[in-house]
């Protein structure tokens, strides 16, 4: 498993999140800007109070991935014997890498999830190593490997 590929993808990932959302925020502000030429009423006060909340959601998002990034980058991926951040874990077949929480994604055949430190799990898994068992939701899980 090359885990520099799991690390490209997730650096992808969030690249490719950061455009969208910033192309998003540029296209709702070029469509809800008050033209200052015209009578503004309470309605379209009201209105451009509205699209500025949106706008600031829509500006959090680029933010929150560009910190994903950021946190991708300083993470090492060195092979690791124990799950701490960057090692990718596997469990019941699944596949999970420790770094940020992302919904499942593809390389190669096969998929991987993102979990960060601040995931429910992590706290269940972490400090583990492979034929380590752990009980989540009240199940009981093996760690089939940790790379």
């Amino acid at each position: 498993m090359d885990k520099n590929k799991i690390k490209q993808a997730l650096i992808d990932l969030e690249k490719g999140h950061i455009d969208a959302a910033e192309m998003k925020y540029e296209e709702f502000l070029s469509g809800n800007l008050l033209d200052k030429t015209e009578v503004i009423d309470d309605d379209d006060q009201s209105h451009h109070r509205q699209s500025i909340e949106i706008s600031d959601q829509l500006e959090e998002q680029a933010h929150v991935h560009a910190e994903h990034l950021e946190t991708i980058n300083k993470i090492s991926f060195q092979p690791k014997e124990t799950v701490e951040p960057g090692a990718v874990v596997s469990v019941n077949g699944r596949c999970m890498i420790v770094a940020v929480s992302k919904p499942p994604f593809k390389i190669g055949e096969r998929d991987f999830l993102g979990i960060s430190t601040q995931a429910p799990i992590y706290s269940a898994l972490k400090g583990k190593r492979a034929g380590d068992s752990f009980e989540f939701n009240n199940q009981k899980f093996t760690i089939e490997a940790v790379n």
